[in-house]
């Protein structure tokens, strides 16, 4: 039995005393690897944005990644094109289209019109046959009020050769599209819905179809803007006096070489593989051959600079 010496004496067994102790360096090693992996926690989501897939890429992706984004030149300001698409053969013009490149928000807008779009001056057609591309350009700046810089004037089948150069697109059509044109200057076409690769041949007959036959303007922008968005990329870009010189053959336009050169930094920015760009679709309707004063309203909404 044992006896105290003191009524404050307490007995502790040296076996108890060292269990307290173990467990007291136990907590406190569970605390510093607790403290210490949220610390680490907080300093990988802020590096890597929370990002395991960031955390994990190679170093030289990341650097490689910033590099492009750093050599992308600081660009500014919109221009504006009227496309047109032609037959030569009987210098009639079947359509025309408002193109925009907008380089502060970094996107494309499109608006196809009628070639029998009236104007004060009488409808688009018929100004193309007595004045070309540039009457029709004047034209349309009176009727909607926008600063169009450049025209782009082609026939259809120098448009297919173009389109075969910068490249196959992939394109969903929306509805099968079966038809027959059987004028001396007409077209065939046959085209099933769904994803399709289209060469120029077949997206030149599908634009005369939704514009000449549907009167459908949103699917003719839809294929405009998908043509674009998908010519613009790098490897294009690195043949760009190729493909320049070939447009100057295939087209008459008021585009020259000094337009071109300037341009080059906005041609980099919307053709590199980094560079997210937007597309908008500015659908014009019609009164008979009218277009609405909505429609004009909205269009110049689109297209003002």
């Amino acid at each position: 039995m044992r006896i105290f010496k003191n009524r404050g004496d307490i007995y502790m067994p040296s076996t108890k005393f060292k269990s307290d102790l173990e467990q007291k360096i136990l907590w406190s090693v569970l605390a510093f690897i607790i403290f210490f992996t949220a610390v680490f926690l907080l300093v990988f989501g802020i590096k890597y944005n929370f990002s395991a897939k960031e955390f994990f890429a190679p170093d030289n992706m990341k650097t490689e990644q910033a590099d492009v984004a750093d050599q992308l030149p600081a660009v500014s300001g919109k221009t504006n094109f009227l496309f047109v698409l032609s037959n030569k053969n009987t210098n009639e013009m079947l359509f025309c289209t408002i193109f925009q490149a907008d380089m502060d928000t970094v996107s494309y807008k499109s608006c196809a019109l009628s070639a029998s779009t009236n104007t004060e001056s009488g409808k688009l057609s018929e100004i193309y046959k007595s004045s070309g591309a540039a009457g029709v350009v004047n034209a349309v700046n009176k009727l909607i009020g926008i600063d169009i810089d450049y025209y782009i004037d082609e026939s259809f089948e120098d448009y297919k050769k173009m389109f075969d150069y910068m490249g196959t697109i992939n394109y969903t059509v929306l509805e099968d599209v079966k038809y027959k044109d059987t004028d001396r200057y007409g077209f065939n076409i046959k085209v099933k819905a769904g994803n399709q690769k289209l060469a120029g041949d077949n997206a030149e007959k599908l634009l005369r179809y939704y514009i000449g036959k549907e009167k459908n303007f949103t699917a003719a922008n839809d294929l405009i803007l998908a043509a674009v968005s998908q010519h613009m990329n790098e490897t294009n870009f690195e043949n760009r006096e190729s493909l320049f010189s070939k447009m100057i053959s295939l087209s008459k336009t008021n585009i020259t070489v000094k337009d071109f050169t300037d341009n080059l930094d906005n041609l980099k920015v919307l053709s590199a593989n980094t560079t997210g760009v937007s597309v908008y679709s500015a659908v014009a309707q019609y009164d008979g051959d009218d277009l609405t004063s909505a429609s004009i309203s909205d269009i110049l909404g689109y297209f003002a600079k």
